[in-house]
């Protein structure tokens, strides 16, 4: 993350949204294994749905795009905080890189 192109300022925070997986129980929420966004401030950026442009993966293609794309310890982590304390649809989660302090954010 640290690497990503941009104005020069270094990177303090990542933030992941929430999406449905459909498992043998049902639907249910988790943590979406890809950065949402990336701050270079402390200022929280607005990840709500009707201000950040969302790309639709198909169903039968979500699991592919996530073996391909994701990293697979970054997804088991988000996988085992969402059994953990499960996320609400709206949900952000905070990661502060400098300090790896991590915060729900909720709308």
């Amino acid at each position: 993350m640290a690497e990503q192109p941009g104005d020069g300022r270094p990177v303090v925070a990542a933030y992941f949204a929430t999406t449905e997986r459909r498992t043998a129980d049902g639907m249910h929420v988790g943590w979406s294994p890809f950065v949402a966004a990336l701050a270079s401030t402390e200022d929280v950026p607005d990840l709500r749905h009707t201000r950040t442009t969302a790309v639709a993966v198909p169903v039968g293609e979500a699991a592919l795009a996530e073996e391909v794309f994701a990293d697979p310890e970054l997804t088991d982590a988000l996988n085992r905080l969402a059994a953990l304390d499960p996320p609400g649809h709206e949900d952000v989660l905070r990661i502060h890189l400098p300090t790896r302090q991590v915060t729900r954010v909720k709308p």
